[in-house]
């Protein structure tokens, strides 16, 4: 995704203010949430994308890695991937099936690139596999429905 819809100082910010940031990003969740359960489609999709950039921000924050940190780094991994599902689903709802895919794809793209961050952290590893798996299993039956579509016609 080349399209950022977060301001580059806000992002900074995000990502010098790790703590801070993690409360924005729930505040920011909620919002997405209460947009899409009253109906404005459009508002939710926007809060949704803006969610997803500050938990990749956050995801991507210069922290000192200890085991005292393996609580939130393992929320901030499961943030990114839980909201990158949710605005998946959200964009294929809308039949934004290229966008649903793009965002899978990032959200794996990214857990593959901080892997070796946690490689020391079993618990943060196992945890980066499991959302990994069902990203896949997530992005396969999109798939599977489009070839067997496609070969009907």
């Amino acid at each position: 995704m080349n399209v950022q819809r977060l301001c580059p100082v806000y992002r900074k910010w995000l990502q010098l203010n790790p703590s801070s940031a993690r409360e924005h990003r729930l505040a920011m969740q909620a919002q997405t949430q209460k947009a899409h359960q009253q109906g404005e489609l459009d508002y939710a999709r926007e809060l949704g994308y803006q969610t997803f950039e500050a938990a990749k921000a956050i995801l991507n924050a210069l922290q000192p890695v200890s085991s005292q940190k393996v609580n939130a780094v393992q929320k901030d991994i499961l943030a990114f991937g839980t909201m990158g599902m949710y605005l998946s689903s959200l964009l294929a709802q809308e039949h934004r099936k290229q966008e649903s895919h793009a965002i899978l794809q990032e959200c794996q793209q990214q857990l593959i690139a901080i892997l070796p961050l946690h490689a020391t952290n079993p618990s943060v590893c196992k945890l980066i596999a499991a959302i990994q798996h069902t990203l896949e299993q997530t992005y396969k039956p999109q798939i599977s429905r489009q070839l067997a579509s496609a070969a009907l016609h």
